[in-house]
């Protein structure tokens, strides 16, 4: 199952994106903001993405990597899918290389409008994300993409209720 956007491609992670998963989680730029600890180890990613993979397989989200003209740049990860209450979370990590330039929105945005594909075994009604409160920029992103912050402090936590979404958009991210 592959999502195709304008300029990226969202596809399940795989085992031969531990080294660049590694590298990227272990950014310090990246690894200020997320809750993974410092220096993760090959063993430590694997582990995680086994887990992901898991979900996935499930039908309960996983993490999704994100290339970008065939280079993996990022993933966006769904997980604690919530069947009852129709929820699930979200978590974004892209490459600082390509920070301002769309790209995360353009992942987030088709991730949002193609729920029903990336989490079939749970219907979404909710997407609820957490952020650092120093990162602004992932903050900003939530917002751009109809997010509304539901508290603050430490982490910041938003939520998008799917039946916000425009219709128009999930037609075209499903392509």
């Amino acid at each position: 199952m592959h999502i195709k956007t304008p300029r990226l491609l969202l596809r399940p992670v795989n085992y031969r994106d531990v080294p660049a998963l590694v590298a990227l989680l272990n950014d310090p730029l990246v690894s200020q903001y997320n809750d993974y600890g410092a220096q993760l180890t090959q063993q430590e990613v694997r582990a995680m993405l086994q887990a992901d993979l898991d979900d996935f397989y499930e039908g309960h989200g996983g993490r999704f990597a994100i290339e970008h003209e065939g280079m993996f740049i990022g993933s966006i990860g769904l997980y604690d899918c919530d069947v009852k209450a129709k929820h699930i979370h979200l978590g974004i990590e892209l490459a600082p290389k390509f920070w301002r330039q769309g790209l995360a929105s353009e992942a987030l945005s088709a991730a949002l409008n193609t729920l029903d594909k990336l989490v079939p075994g749970c219907e979404v009604s909710r997407v609820v994300g957490k952020v650092h409160q120093a990162n602004i920029a992932c903050q900003q992103l939530l917002v751009r993409n109809g997010f509304q912050r539901i508290s603050s402090g430490y982490v910041c936590f938003f939520e998008l209720y799917t039946s916000q979404l425009p219709v128009v958009s999930r037609s075209r991210a499903a392509s």
